[in-house]
């Protein structure tokens, strides 16, 4: 099996640096989802048009046999991506009374909408009151109140806030709306608007909110660089334009918001939600690299050069670090978009890892890169040891793999030939002691980002190894759990709720490197390998399948870098294991 993984191997790489653009930068396309498109389309609607034959044959194309849709590409049947995308077309169809549509549109089940966001849609197409989306602005107080109530650990996960309905628009103007997540209030605040150009139209609100929105567009015309807020923020200066006196730039903002809303097509007609996820990819491919020519590399050599490839990558994150040290999802040049603390770790730690294998071309700057990267997450560790997304404590929560992420970056910088390097030996064993804490009951660790608890128990099984803590019980606890989770043919696979589904060559890949490094004696690990050969393509890639989550409600979605980073690490330490 080693010289078939040897060949596997190999071609993976070479499908990998497929993907690197000359300026090195690593990037894939991002798969369309149900809630973007049809944010999208709501755009096109709400100017008049009708949505081009390409975006409408994508919902065609994407509806299930029993007439629903889902939200990503795993094309789970949802209610709510159901609905969404019923209303869309059937606005359509109203437009173009294209009878391709009648049979599509014939067959969705009846299904009333539920989550509010959906709801709004309804009600810019005149289909529910606007008045019933908010809750009572009497309910601030009992808001804030559930607010604090979930900081206590046994209320915090069973206190959830209601779907059905949104915040008042007031709380706007409360200390509440500034502890919101920080995507959570860039949705908000163009929902806000769109609320109250329908109901009380109280000028200075409305005056308050179209403020904040403008001064948070980024310099390429987003909001957030994601999809489904920047086509709210552009429906709700479309609002404005049609039913208040808009300031003189308002017809610029939704200009530029519309040409970025664009670059989000996909060719399948669909859009995605991000933009690109380029920083992420970038250092994630910098680290599967360097894995192949590490001290403690394979003894099957695959004489493959990448020396080149890794300088070019590193000295992409290098030019796109924000002022403050850290790093965005998304490589902008002018740190507008906002640093957060899984890209700032991985960041830090690629190009600490870059050091192994190609002579910088400024070490000088590298290591300042470094060293600022250090000193961001050091300001952003929680008080508990955890590292969050964004802002500790201000709607963010402690992350399993994040703080993986960051206890390998500081690992790797304790270990580094950096001169003056700062100590940050206290700050990795708090995160070690919180990581630790955090396993379930059941042996496995949950996440935030990736699905789910494969990704989240893999992190925290990789990380307690390479630091040293191997035979800690809860690593043991967490190889039994992968153990036990594995499917019938030998891969991995759950949805972004923690459900069992079919197997997934990216769940596949970070469980069975997981296990090589935690127990590479259990048959598991055998048949992770298997399961990776058997669905490797011919030109070296593997089918890339959704695994990354934006947000429950609003779906996941696939990236061809997580097809071929995650798989090469798990062939690159199978072949490097004696077995």
């Amino acid at each position: 099996m080693k010289e078939q993984a040897k060949f596997a191997l190999t071609q993976g790489v070479t499908a990998l640096l497929t993907q690197q653009r000359e300026e090195g930068v690593f990037e894939g396309q991002l798969s369309s989802s149900t809630f973007p498109t049809c944010a999208y389309a709501w755009i096109q609607l709400a100017q008049g048009e009708t949505p081009d034959p390409n975006l409408t044959q994508w919902f065609v194309t994407h509806q299930n046999e029993d007439g629903c849709w889902g939200l990503d590409t795993a094309n789970i049947s949802n209610a709510e991506a159901t609905r969404f995308a019923h209303l869309i077309l059937e606005q359509i169809h109203l437009r173009s009374s294209d009878p391709s549509l009648q049979d599509p549109l014939a067959s969705v089940p009846e299904i009333p909408p539920h989550l509010a966001l959906v709801k709004l849609a309804y009600a810019a197409f005149d289909q529910f009151d606007w008045n019933e989306l908010t809750l009572s602005e009497k309910a601030l107080p009992l808001m804030k109140l559930a607010r604090q109530l979930t900081k206590i650990p046994l209320l915090g996960s069973r206190l959830k806030p209601p779907r059905h309905r949104l915040p008042p628009v007031a709380l706007f103007n409360t200390p509440m709306f500034d502890t919101f997540f920080i995507a959570e209030q860039h949705t908000l605040v163009p929902v806000f608007i769109l609320i109250e150009l329908n109901t009380r139209r109280r000028p200075e609100m409305i005056a308050s909110l179209v403020a904040w929105l403008k001064a948070r567009v980024l310099s390429d015309g987003s909001w957030f660089r994601v999809n489904y807020i920047t086509a709210l923020s552009v429906l709700a200066l479309i609002e404005l334009e049609k039913k208040w006196e808009p300031d003189k730039d308002t017809a610029a903002f939704i200009q530029r918001g519309l040409d970025w809303l664009r670059t989000t097509r996909n060719p399948d007609g669909g859009c995605r939600e991000a933009l690109n996820l380029n920083v992420w990819d970038t250092a994630l491919s910098i680290m599967a690299l360097t894995e192949l020519c590490s001290e403690s590399s394979s003894a099957v050599p695959l004489n493959l050069e990448v020396t080149d490839e890794v300088g070019r990558a590193a000295q992409w994150l290098v030019e796109h670090q924000n002022a403050d040290g850290g790093w965005a999802f998304s490589g902008l040049d002018d740190s507008t978009l906002p640093s957060d603390a899984d890209d700032t770790a991985l960041g830090t730690l690629a190009l600490l890892r870059s050091l192994r294998v190609s002579p910088p071309v400024n070490r000088d700057a590298l290591e300042d890169s470094v060293r600022r990267g250090v000193g961001w997450l050091k300001t952003q560790q929680s008080r508990d040891g955890s590292w969050s997304t964004y802002q500790p404590g201000q709607g963010d929560v402690g992350c399993v793999s994040i703080t993986a992420h960051a206890i390998e970056a500081l690992f790797e910088l304790n270990r580094s030939d950096f001169v003056d390097k700062p100590d940050m030996h206290r700050e990795m064993d708090r995160g070690i002691r919180w990581l630790r804490k955090q396993i379930n009951r059941e042996g496995y660790w949950r996440d935030l980002w990736l699905a789910k608890d494969t990704y989240g128990t893999a992190c925290a099984i990789v990380v307690l190894v390479k630091v040293g803590l191997k035979e800690v019980p809860e690593v043991q606890r967490g190889a039994e759990w992968l153990e036990r989770s594995q499917n019938a043919d030998g891969g991995w696979g759950e949805d972004m709720f923690g459900n069992p589904t079919e197997s997934t060559v990216e769940q596949t890949a970070w469980s069975t490197y997981a296990l090589l490094l935690a127990a590479p004696e259990k048959r598991a690990v055998q048949d992770g390998i298997a399961f990776l050969l058997k669905h490797q393509r011919e030109e070296g890639s593997w089918p890339e399948q959704s695994v990354g989550i934006y947000w429950e409600i609003i779906g996941g979605y696939a990236d061809p870098i997580y097809a071929s980073v995650f798989p090469i690490l798990a062939l690159n330490q199978f072949l490097r294991t004696p077995l």
